[in-house]
């Protein structure tokens, strides 16, 4: 069986050009960078006013510029408090960079290393990068705010319907019988599958390991040292109030402040605020009843 007849029959390969060809990638990618482009081009409109919240009613939209901190983390010292409160075991995950940097740990630890996930990488060459070039728009001084609005109210919820769209298509090729059996291969083996318009390649997560049996076997030190906290789960506990906020930003040092800017639909942005409201109050509730 020759390797043209291969690719011919592959699911993959023909799942992934059928989305391209069909138009459906090339239409992604463009929305994507009128996208960008629009608010870009309405950031710099709004920046040299005093406002940071900009509503545009007709076309259902908020634009906002939202100061984002930037922290350095005094991780070590997180992990301790967090081991004093018994909560360090529940939240620890191995910081696979920092701790790469020790072969003797890194080696150690591989016996703990939990089973790998994986996810899909295509990638794409002079043929497909041709297919998604944007020609002949630009978000220039001809477009008024009103005109960028009325655009962005359309194209946002298409661009969110395309990516959702191309997350399920990987999804769905992720799980053939040609890529699952990549992800039994070693990585050196795990070569990547061409078709017309570029490859796909099946790529590891970030590994994860058994922290309880790591804690049983050597204590809490290499934890400590080369441990992160997740955030999500650290969150969980400042939200069943076992835990302040306060009590982890004491170990947080601001370094900087950006100044970013987003484009919401009204309804996005009211979610949002109560999404955060309601955790402040579950918090606060929890904290006054423990």
């Amino acid at each position: 069986m020759s390797k043209k007849k291969n690719v011919q029959e592959s699911v993959a390969i023909k799942w992934m050009e059928t989305f391209i060809e069909e138009g459906t990638y090339p239409q992604l990618k463009q929305t994507e960078q009128k996208v960008k482009l629009l608010t870009s081009s309405m950031r710099n409109r709004l920046e040299q006013n005093e406002n940071k919240r900009y509503e545009f009613t007709k076309y259902g939209l908020v634009g906002r510029f939202i100061a984002k901190r930037i922290y350095d983390t005094d991780v070590v010292g997180l992990n301790e408090y967090l081991y004093d409160l018994g909560l360090f075991l529940h939240v620890v995950e191995v910081d696979n960079k920092k701790i790469q940097e020790n072969i003797l740990y890194y080696d150690i630890i591989q016996e703990f290393r939990l089973p790998d996930t994986f996810y899909l990488k295509p990638s794409f060459n002079k043929a497909g990068k041709a297919l998604t070039k944007l020609d002949g728009f630009e978000a220039n001084d001809t477009w008024s705010l009103e005109d960028m609005a009325c655009a962005l109210s359309i194209m946002k919820p298409e661009l969110k319907q395309l990516n959702a769209a191309y997350e399920q298509l990987k999804k769905k090729i992720l799980h053939t019988p040609e890529i699952q059996l990549l992800t039994t291969l070693p990585k050196e083996k795990r070569t990547p599958i061409k078709h017309k318009y570029g490859s796909l390649s099946v790529v590891a997560n970030q590994p994860r390991y058994d922290v309880a049996k790591i804690y049983e076997c050597f204590g809490e030190e290499l934890l400590m040292e080369y441990g992160v906290p997740n955030i999500n789960k650290l969150e969980a506990f400042i939200l069943n109030g076992t835990i302040t906020k306060k009590e982890v930003d004491q170990f947080k040092t601001l370094k900087d402040i950006r100044l970013d800017f987003t484009v919401m639909t009204l309804e996005d942005e009211q979610r949002l605020f109560q999404m955060l409201d309601q955790k402040q109050q579950t918090a606060a509730i929890n904290r006054s009843c423990s």
